[in-house]
């Protein structure tokens, strides 16, 4: 790879304003289920988003085109750390020492359950609250959740903070607890 000082800016940039988005996104997988460490698929985002600007230093990197970097770094990962051999037990090692880290049907049942309850919330909000909140926690700027649902950012913004208060108070009143502001 170059080291053009130009394409260290932008990417110095796009690293800025999506940085956080990009380890959101990247946690939200539950990479350690693997054996992955995320600071690792992170590295192997900014490589490539590297690579994209050195092939176009024009080229517009939208919230869609990271989010689909993510995803498909994200993958990459996993299909490499399923591909690996299996290593034998240490000596002396017995496999009661193993443990099981994915939720069991228990846990899993409550999610689909609690998925549910937050759906139905989510539904019960006008429509263009729902849109805006639904893209704001994919996250989208303002900018793009206005562009997106029609309407200026300041719009945008305030349909987002009705959605939002009104989505907590739903939730609030189906017992998911206190919200942080």
């Amino acid at each position: 790879m170059s080291f053009d000082p130009a394409v260290r800016a932008r990417l110095q940039q796009l690293l800025a304003e999506y940085g956080a988005r990009v380890r959101a996104s990247i946690a939200r997988h539950g990479l350690d289920q693997y054996g992955l460490d995320p600071a690792d698929v992170e590295q192997e985002v900014r490589i490539r988003l590297w690579k994209a600007l050195e092939r176009d230093r024009n080229a517009a990197f939208h919230a869609s085109y990271i989010h689909r970097t993510v995803l498909s770094a994200v993958i990459d990962a996993i299909r490499v750390a399923q591909a690996r051999p299996v290593e034998a037990l240490p000596e002396g090692e017995t496999s009661e020492a193993l443990v099981e880290t994915a939720p069991g049907p228990e846990r899993q049942a409550l999610g689909t359950q609690e998925f549910s309850r937050v759906a139905a919330c989510m539904a019960s909000l006008p429509l263009r609250r729902r849109e805006a909140v639904a893209l704001h926690l994919q996250g989208f700027s303002l900018r793009e959740i206005g562009s997106a649902v029609g309407v200026s950012e300041e719009a945008a913004r305030k349909l987002l903070d009705r959605g939002m208060l009104a989505l907590k108070t739903r939730l609030a009143a189906q017992g998911f607890g206190d919200f942080d502001e």
